[in-house]
């Protein structure tokens, strides 16, 4: 199962697997609804306030997150929205457009279980080096997903 969990860098992409001991729909739900998403997005120390959230191809999720002394505008647009098996978005918010990325999220179902592929992609490789000197953005993305395994597991009783 530890193949699963993997991270790597490849130019400027970034992609995280995680196999989630949940099932498709819940994961879909708890990455989709602004209830369940505040719970867990982020890293750890941030927390999460939903100004508006439509999950629908060109629609918006406008957000802030409080975390290191700050307040961190972000906008997620999406793109594609395939339920349950696909996101697919431009993240933008801060001062840098250089800063901007889009990203695509697979939601695949192995045996009542969800394998997570997340695909990030950066304008060049030596953004996210600049990223992740000024905020620890690559931890910062494992950690989120950390805290959403996590958070599946109170939903579902499974340690």
């Amino acid at each position: 199962m530890e193949i699963y969990n993997t991270f790597k860098i490849e130019d400027n992409v970034l992609t995280h697997t995680r196999m989630l001991d949940a099932p498709r729909e819940l994961v879909w739900e708890v990455w989709t609804n602004a209830e369940h998403i505040k719970e867990w997005w982020g890293p750890n120390g941030f927390s999460l306030t939903t100004k508006s959230m439509i999950v629908k191809s060109g629609e918006v999720w406008d957000f802030i997150m409080p975390g290191m002394g700050r307040d961190w505008d972000n906008k997620i647009e999406y793109v594609k929205v395939e339920k349950p098996a696909l996101l697919a978005y431009k993240h933008t918010g801060g001062e840098n457009e250089d800063y901007n990325f889009t990203v695509s999220v697979f939601f695949e179902e192995m045996d009542g279980k969800t394998l997570l592929t997340m695909q990030s992609v950066f304008k060049s490789k030596e953004i996210i080096e600049e990223l992740n000197r000024k905020v620890n953005a690559i931890e910062g993305g494992k950690q989120t997903l950390n805290r959403l395994e996590y958070y599946l597991q109170l939903m579902t009783g499974i340690n």
